[in-house]
């Protein structure tokens, strides 16, 4: 349960970066059942817009973080995107799309997601 001062924290540091960064995409694909294997068979994919960057890992931090070095650094804030961010979504920015691995940080009021990613292709 988010509490009120979570939420308005949340929401000051969303108005205070909106218009200040890219706005970006993230896409979910839910599956629409399982194939003979069992793997997830894609279903329709829903997108939201958010206010984010994408940038590199210290590498410092990253080797401490078991983060690979070939990894991107996907900022998101919060209060800028009507869900919240999961492994396996994708975003995309500047025109490039990525895919969020892990979660390596969320800021206390949750304000902010911090998740390391990859580069792929665009989706169909």
């Amino acid at each position: 349960m988010v509490s009120l001062l979570e939420r308005r924290v949340r929401d000051q540091v969303a108005a205070a970066f909106h218009n200040r960064l890219l706005v970006g995409s993230l896409r979910r694909t839910s599956a629409a059942a399982v194939d003979s294997y069992g793997d997830p068979v894609p279903g329709a994919a829903t997108e939201w817009a958010f206010d984010g960057v994408v940038d590199t890992f210290n590498a410092a931090f990253a080797a401490r973080a078991g983060i690979p070095v070939t990894a991107v650094r996907v900022l998101i804030i919060a209060g800028s995107l009507a869900t919240v961010p999961q492994k396996d979504d994708l975003v995309m920015l500047r025109d490039e799309w990525y895919q969020l691995r892990r979660l390596v940080e969320r800021d206390p009021a949750g304000a902010t997601y911090v998740f390391s990613g990859f580069q792929v292709e665009a989706p169909a």
